[in-house]
């Protein structure tokens, strides 16, 4: 038995000095927290579809409590269980859709990914957005280190300031500046603190 064990560590040792011979890159960083839990389901898995009759649609948590989307964060909970008043929700409810954002992300993928929060995946970047209240709860969520957060922070400046060159020298195209500023605008109207 003990043989086994000493192979195992013997060839996992050999891969891994092949892999680092032939200059490919082992990037354990991302091992240090699994990041898929601040993606929150809508509903339990139960619930399939939303039964919710047309002029009250959003189904709260509750099963068959359903209210019209006026109610939802306007300071009355409506829902038995409060959902419609969920500080995440409401910030999402200010912000651009989830698939607005990611569909952004993908599209600057290069250098916004990498520069702004360190290689994270687009989707986790995008669900978390909708939803952070501030930046340090965007940078938990997302698991970024100082220098990505600190990028962000400078680039979220550089759009108030109407100044593009900061992000330039990130990286960023010309041409993107437009949707830049916009997108990032649109996050600090939505609520979200920088």
């Amino acid at each position: 038995m003990r043989g086994v064990g000493r192979q195992e560590i013997a060839v996992l040792l050999f891969v891994l000095s092949c892999a680092c011979v032939y200059g490919m890159k082992i990037d354990f960083s991302r091992l240090r927290q699994l990041r898929k839990p601040f993606i929150l389901e809508k509903r339990g898995p139960s619930e399939a579809a939303n039964s919710c009759p047309p002029d009250k649609p959003f189904l709260c948590k509750t099963a068959g409590a359903c209210i019209p989307l006026e109610y939802i964060c306007n300071h009355v909970r409506d829902c038995p269980e409060g959902f419609d008043e969920n500080p995440l929700l409401c910030n999402a409810k200010n912000r651009p859709s989830v698939e607005e954002i990611e569909d952004f992300l993908i599209k600057n993928e290069k250098w916004i990914i990498p520069k702004l929060f360190d290689g994270a995946d687009p989707e986790l970047v995008a669900h978390s957005l909708a939803v952070a209240s501030d930046l340090e709860d965007l940078k938990l969520m997302v698991g970024m280190g100082e220098d990505a957060a600190d990028n962000l922070h400078e680039a979220f400046l550089a759009v108030l300031d109407g100044d593009e060159r900061p992000l330039r020298k990130m990286g960023m195209p010309d041409e993107e500046w437009y949707d830049v500023s916009y997108m990032l605008d649109k996050f600090r109207e939505g609520g979200l603190n920088v």
